[in-house]
């Protein structure tokens, strides 16, 4: 009897196991095929005072037409705008002078600093930033790292890999 009660809570548990109910999935230890987006970054106040203070450093460097006084100014006010505490605005005024001298400093001994890619994304930045958006400009999408098996299954690649040949096949001749 103890037997046949030990058997029956095994069984149970492994049907249990296999419902899928518990969360647990192989798709959730190995990883399921499809692949998910990253979350979307959060835009808060110092990320947009660290990207324009940044932005306008390296448009100054770069020799833009503008004035970086003036689109200081509008950013504050627009951050004021969003019903900034004055202890806030401090913070945000600070991280935007931090960044903007910090990377004056980093670019400024860099005489091939203005590469043509880098003008064109600056320009771009820049011109969003005047005209009242100052959301950070979006990353660049990074490649995935090669790992030790990446290749594999894949398909991917032009060389043509393992190809077995069956004896009755005659495809080939």
């Amino acid at each position: 009897m103890i037997k046949a009660s030990v058997i029956t809570v095994l069984v149970a548990t492994a049907l249990a196991g296999c419902s899928g109910a518990s969360g647990l999935t192989t798709g959730s230890l190995f990883g399921s095929g499809e692949k998910s987006a990253p979350p979307a970054p959060v835009i808060d106040p110092p990320m947009r005072a660290f990207e324009v203070g940044t932005v306008s450093a390296r448009a100054i460097k770069c020799g833009f037409n503008f004035d970086p006084a003036k689109l200081k100014a509008n950013y504050l006010a627009y951050e004021r705008a969003l019903a900034g505490s004055p202890a806030d605005m401090a913070k945000i005024e600070k991280i935007y002078d931090v960044s903007f001298n910090g990377v004056a400093k980093a670019v400024s001994s860099q005489s091939d600093y203005c590469t043509p890619e880098k003008t064109k994304s600056i320009k771009a930045a820049l011109g969003r930033h005047l005209a009242g958006d100052y959301t950070p400009s979006p990353s660049p999408k990074v490649q995935q790292e090669e790992g030790l098996f990446s290749g594999w299954g894949s398909g991917g690649s032009d060389d043509e890999g393992y190809k077995q040949h069956i004896p009755m096949d005659n495809s080939n001749i």
